[in-house]
């Protein structure tokens, strides 16, 4: 048909391969090797190490527990995007064979209905990197401009130079071209970082929702979409080959399903743990230790931070739970095809895919803890009201409160 020569469901991941490129971890088709890696390993120090190492020093040289927190924070944030951005470049071949897999699925498509909502699909996951892009934008934008404002000497975030860039001007401008040229590159890795986890779950659930359709529709009259109780040979013939294609495609989805889940597992993980982190220390900042020093930049500063961090969760999880729920309907409907009137090899291999279903799919971060927004829900929201009470109450006690966030996320 003529729309399967136009969908390409690896376009949604368009913006990510380029970031991926721009920063160094998968090489472009017209780039010579050498001088690739060569900019690839310059980037990388420069922003991907050196950049962290700055806040990680910070943090050492922190004056009270405030100034801690404050440091922490920030840390914590850019340490979980640097271990998000290193996972991108461990698992580059599984995404490579991903694309494969998508292009060999994106041939399977019978009706144009299976093409719409591949379509929105597409859409969808551009648009996730769209929305990332801009809170990104934004919130550099609003970083450069409180440091143009602002009645005293600053950067943009609270690190270590080994200068003493407050008293001298070329220190001063160093440092802060410094910064602000790593932080834009960190923020266009972030915005990959975050977006292309719920971008191949969408793709993922999408063409298993184009299976599902191909599934129900073996055994049933086109006319009105009723099972067909009296088949000829032929029909019968016919609709045995249909099906033994929709399981080959369902084994190529359960592989699909098998990489990301490798890909996006120890993703996950960095991020549930730095959440429970930063939750925990937002928290102690934002309830225990600014009531007294009344500084609301700050309080502003860390509320942002515990909600960015929050989002995050939400948005993978919201995705998980959906892909979750579609691999259910995707089982129900092997159960509902029409199978009464077929061959007996039809319903052998009926009864053996579905001696193969009795799992759903479901994400797991680390490979333990569900990605899906019971976990979010049950387990965040209650943690983190629960111990922000805690923090008010016992603020001497948050390092012991944050491992026990942590412990009860496992």
């Amino acid at each position: 048909m003529e729309y399967r020569a136009h969908l390409d469901t690896n376009t949604a991941f368009r913006y990510h391969w380029l970031v991926w490129q721009l920063t160094g971890i998968i090489q472009p088709r017209y780039f010579p090797t050498y001088w690739y890696r060569l900019y690839a390993v310059l980037v990388n120090i420069l922003v991907t190490l050196l950049f962290p190492l700055t806040f990680v020093i910070n943090v050492f040289f922190s004056k009270n527990l405030q100034q801690l927190c404050e440091n922490l924070i920030i840390t914590l944030s850019d340490i979980t995007a640097n271990l998000k951005f290193l996972n991108v470049f461990l698992v580059r071949k599984e995404l490579q064979r991903i694309k494969i897999i998508f292009e060999y699925l994106d041939k399977r498509l019978n009706t144009e209905e299976e093409y719409r909502q591949l379509k929105r699909a597409i859409r969808t996951a551009q648009l996730s990197f769209c929305i990332f892009w801009a809170i990104s934008t934004t919130g550099t934008s609003l970083s450069v401009l409180m440091v143009l404002y602002s009645e005293e000497r600053s950067l943009l975030f609270p690190a270590w130079y080994g200068l003493d860039w407050q008293n001298n001007d070329l220190a001063y401008a160093v440092c802060f071209t410094y910064q602000l040229v790593a932080l834009v590159v960190q923020a266009i890795q972030n915005v990959a970082n975050d977006s292309y986890p719920p971008a191949y779950l969408i793709i993922l659930t999408s063409h298993m929702r184009s299976l599902e359709l191909r599934v129900r529709s073996v055994g049933l009259s086109p006319a009105d979409n009723k099972q067909n109780m009296f088949l000829n040979e032929r029909e019968q013939q016919l609709d045995l080959k249909k099906f033994n294609d929709c399981i080959e495609d369902f084994i190529q989805i359960n592989r699909l399903y098998d990489m990301i889940q490798k890909i996006l597992s120890k993703a996950c993980l960095a991020q549930f743990i730095c959440t429970a982190l930063v939750q925990c220390v937002a928290g102690l900042h934002i309830l225990y230790l600014l009531d007294e020093s009344g500084d609301y930049g700050a309080q502003i500063l860390s509320l942002i931070f515990f909600l960015a961090v929050t989002m995050e969760v939400f948005i993978i999880c919201y995705f998980g739970h959906y892909m979750s729920a579609q691999s259910l309907a995707l089982i129900d409907a092997f159960y509902e095809c029409g199978w009464i009137s077929q061959t007996l090899a039809f319903r052998r291999n009926l009864i053996i895919t579905l001696m193969r279903t009795q799992r759903y799919a479901i994400i797991y971060a680390g490979a333990y803890i569900p990605v899906d927004l019971t976990t979010f829900l049950l387990r965040y929201l209650q943690l983190s009201v629960d111990n922000q009470t805690m923090h008010h109450n016992f603020g001497g006690y948050w390092p012991l409160l944050a491992h026990i966030e942590i412990y009860a996320l496992t």
